[in-house]
């Protein structure tokens, strides 16, 4: 049944009263509604209002404490700083010949608790009190011209004897006035002397006295495999904030020829994480010993098509204690270590480049030492050496081998091409030890790293 719009009164009568409900709800919205409006007006103009720009921000300022001055007493102002007095530059005492002994290597493994989840811990408590900080100072001007000491750089060492004998690296404390050590557990600094130091190797040998030392035992770098657990102790960065910071990793290569400012040397190659600050500190193996010296890490891996660095993660390099301990030796005993050599930088003239530039294959002198042998016999940076002591040269290395068979004091006979002709030239073989390869005939040395002999 349709209704066709019809409907009854009380249907009529309730549409009425929903109307009348409908109308009081609408009404309370537009109120609402209103009144919002009239919020979002007064916010934006509420700084204006204020007399404030409205892009102004309101900015909010604690007023700095002030002191009132006691009544009767006038306010004064502080004094200026007063500027401290600097201490008398302290040099590094000179070693005695008497004191040219070689000590007991006393450092005794650490007893382990035997096969264990995580050894480490144990490790880290028991080799940690002989590892020790190395701060390099050099002498400067002070702001009232007097002379005092400046710390420069800082690296790590470790101990070797109780007697009071510190293994580090040569290049922690190169150019040094003065050396310190900070001993475990100890916040002075403790001056150091220091008893031989060898660039080549990069190895350096101090002593402290009367102090409390804790020996470390040095391992067998020879019985290192590839793959083994390490670990590293030293003092990144810094010889306070970061000290005796340990890192984990393992024994990536055991015998890699790295040329490291001229000089080649084998190193054994870990990931155990490796920065600046650490040289000079122990790579350690999983019986508490020491195995090697942690010296130097790559940063880069080459660049990329726009020239950027790439850098490179996880390749450190450790000199092996088993050639640390014979530069140890000499270092202690003799002072220095003394090498053959006549003093030039040099590369190889190959086939390829010979035939290229109508030279002869051979050993190419790119610089000479001011005042060493190869200079005194006349030997000149663009020389090359085809032949020494009989035997044909066509590699650099061939020649620095000879040189490091001789003997200082040794007649070493070379026949050079100069432009052209062929002379023969004697040199007599030198202390390598001796001889600063940055003061060339002619200015500065190749930056190329060659080995120098």
């Amino acid at each position: 049944m349709e209704h066709n719009g019809f409907y009854s009164s009380d249907h009529q009568y309730k549409h009425d009263r929903e109307g009348k409900g409908g109308n009081a709800f609408a009404t309370v919205v537009i109120i609402v509604v209103v009144a919002l409006l009239a919020l979002m007006v007064v916010g934006l103009f509420w700084p204006t209002l204020l007399g404030q720009s409205a892009n102004e921000e309101v900015i909010l300022v604690t007023p700095t404490p002030t002191v009132a001055p006691t009544p009767g007493e006038e306010a004064t102002v502080p004094p200026a700083a007063e500027q401290t007095e600097t201490p008398e530059a302290t040099p590094t005492p000179v070693v005695s010949d008497n004191d040219r002994q070689m000590p007991m290597l006393d450092g005794v493994a650490p007893t382990l608790p035997g096969m264990v989840d995580n050894p480490i811990p144990d490790i880290y408590d028991a080799v940690s009190p002989g590892v020790v900080g190395v701060l390099n100072y050099v002498q400067s001007q002070s702001l009232t011209g007097k002379t005092v000491d400046e710390l420069y750089g800082s690296g790590t060492g470790f101990v070797v004897s109780s007697e009071g004998y510190i293994l580090t690296n040569a290049h922690v404390v190169e150019g040094a006035h003065k050396i310190t050590v900070k001993v475990y557990g100890e916040d002075e600094e403790r001056d150091a002397t220091l008893i031989g130091s060898d660039t080549e190797t990069d190895i350096a040998v101090l002593k402290v006295s009367d102090a409390n030392l804790q020996p470390l035992m040095l391992g067998d770098s020879d019985k290192v495999r590839v793959g083994e657990y390490v670990l590293a102790i030293g003092n990144p960065l810094s010889t306070d904030e970061l000290a005796n910071t340990i890192t984990f990793g393992i024994v990536s290569a055991t015998a890699r020829e790295i040329t490291i400012d001229n000089y080649t040397n084998s190193y054994l190659q870990t990931d155990a994480a490796i920065n600046f600050g650490n040289s000079g500190g122990p790579l350690i193996n999983m019986s508490g010993e020491v195995i090697g010296i942690n010296s130097a890490k790559t940063i880069t891996a080459g660049y990329d098509e726009y020239g950027n660095a790439v850098s490179a993660e996880g390749i450190g390099f450790a000199l092996p204690i088993n050639q640390v301990k014979k530069i140890m030796k000499i270092l202690i005993t003799k002072g220095e270590v003394e090498r053959p050599g006549i003093g030039v930088t040099v590369s190889t003239i190959d086939e390829a480049t010979a035939e290229e530039n109508g030279v002869p294959v051979g050993a190419l002198v790119q610089s000479v030492v001011k005042g060493r042998p190869a200079e005194q016999a006349g030997i000149l940076a663009g020389d090359i050496i085809v032949e020494a002591n009989g035997e044909t040269i066509t590699t650099h290395e061939q020649l620095v081998s000879i040189v490091l068979a001789c003997v200082i004091g040794d007649e070493l006979n070379v026949k050079v091409y100069r432009d052209g002709e062929y002379l023969d030239i004697t040199i007599i073989i030198g202390n390598k030890t001796d001889m600063n390869f940055d003061d060339v005939v002619g200015g500065e040395a190749t930056p190329t790293p060659v080995p120098a002999p």
